[in-house]
């Protein structure tokens, strides 16, 4: 298939897309040139089409969509399942809306009114990440009633393990499973098979706290409510995962100070206007170092070699810091640890900190001694590296979990802070027992 793109024979490329799977497919179009996506697409079948389309990023789709004519960009909307279809709408909505109600006004209710009503969720909530296909019955309906309704459900549904009890008001009284309904008796009425320790998530509530409940719940569907109880959709455990995937890829652009919010498609002063600030705010805070090493400029006149070894003892430092950070907010994120998990994390990275500062140091201080034949500069360069490497990982592996105590973001707080205090405390450790020294180093 993606030889046949490269070669422009997107009808070969159609048949050879025929054989994969709709998630396959949507991956190599995103790989391929921008404009191999359309051409390919057209020789796919419709339903397929529809599928690849649902798994291609919103932002790419919400692209390439806006560069068709409006009857053909209507013809693809159409065919991309509801759920998908209202992440493409609500990308439209913040950029041209009257593009967004053009599109939508060529798909017909009831998915036109569904895309609506999941369009308006904001992208972080349940209500935006669940999918509306859910199987539910009647309370009051029996086993056969059941096994019918699910028999007579469209294919989108047929996969699904659990099926909903639900009032008239379509309020979620209990699930059963698939299993349960195989094996109870055909006339046994659901209600008194099914779980009635219902979990649920309002349509509001945060999108990775409720993939989170999802994960540690084991459950396959968390089904997602309105304010007043109404059973609305469900979210799956393939978009749970992809939500949790998508905070921790977050948390590591936030760390290196990038946005979020930007992609691909930012246009270049949008990124500049997201990225700056970071720049600028990181250059107040590094001049913490720069006065510090200041103040230390006579030891570095009469020991010019010492200002070689500066990069060196603070990049090491910033280099194990940002190993331990990224496992802290990684654990975190995941919900592996908790904020009361504080200590424990500091016990840990003490430990990993002693061992690390300790065989680095020596290994430093012994390159020190090689390339200038000096001992007590390896003595100095290698014991700033070692308590360097120490603090640099107990503070990164132990920030985190302070500043989510107090609410605050650790992805976007802690790169910066970490950076500076490892700068600062690998200068003056190396230039203040450089300093006190200098006699031996000289001499």
């Amino acid at each position: 298939m993606k030889e046949a793109l490269a070669e422009e024979r997107f009808t070969d490329a159609a048949y050879e897309a025929s054989h994969l799977s709709p998630g396959r497919v949507a991956q190599v179009l995103a790989d391929s040139a921008r404009g191999a996506a359309i051409p390919a697409l057209r020789e796919l079948r419709e339903e397929m089409a529809g599928d690849v389309l649902a798994h291609m990023p919103t932002p790419l789709v919400a692209d390439l969509l806006s560069s068709l004519e409006e009857e053909e960009a209507r013809h693809f909307f159409r065919r991309i399942p509801p759920e998908y279809a209202a992440d493409v709408y609500h990308a439209w909505m913040a950029s041209d809306p009257a593009w967004a109600e053009t599109v939508l006004a060529g798909v017909e209710d009831p998915a036109r009114s569904v895309i609506r009503e999941l369009g308006r969720y904001p992208p972080d909530t349940a209500g935006a990440a669940m999918v509306v296909r859910h199987l539910s019955i009647r309370s009051g309906s029996t086993v056969r009633d059941t096994v019918e309704a699910i028999r007579s459900a469209p294919v989108g549904m047929e996969r699904s393990a659990y099926v909903y009890v639900v009032d008239e008001h379509g309020r979620p009284l209990g699930v059963v499973s698939i299993r349960q309904l195989l094996t109870a008796d055909a006339d046994e009425v659901v209600d008194r098979i099914m779980a009635s320790d219902l979990v649920v998530v309002e349509a509001d509530d945060d999108a990775v706290a409720a993939a989170r409940l999802l994960r540690n719940r084991g459950l396959e569907l968390l089904p997602v409510v309105s304010a007043e109880s109404r059973l609305l959709g469900v979210i799956t455990q393939d978009d749970a995962f992809d939500l949790l995937r998508e905070e921790l890829a977050q948390d590591f652009v936030e760390i290196a100070q990038g946005s979020p919010d930007e992609s691909f498609f930012t246009p270049p002063i949008g990124a500049v206007r997201r990225r700056l600030p970071w720049m600028g705010a990181n250059v107040f805070l590094n001049l913490g170092a720069v006065f510090v090493i200041s103040s230390f400029e006579s030891t570095i006149a009469q020991v010019a070699i010492l200002a070689a070894f500066l990069p060196m003892i603070t990049d090491m430092g910033g280099n194990v810091g940002i190993q331990a950070l990224s496992v802290a907010i990684r654990s975190i994120a995941l919900g592996e640890v908790r904020i009361r998990d504080f200590w424990r994390a500091v016990r840990k990275e003490v430990a990993v900190g002693l061992i690390n500062g300790a065989v680095l140091g020596a290994l430093f201080g012994g390159v020190a001694l090689l390339l200038e034949g000096n001992p007590w500069l390896g003595l100095v360069a290698g014991t700033a590296l070692g308590v360097n490497v120490f603090v640099a990982g107990v503070v990164g592996g132990s920030l985190p979990f302070i500043i989510k105590r107090f609410g605050r973001d650790p992805a976007m707080m802690t790169g910066p802070f970490l950076t500076t205090v490892t700068d600062i405390t690998g200068v003056t450790i190396y230039l203040g027992l450089s300093t006190y020294f200098l006699t031996r180093i000289v001499a």
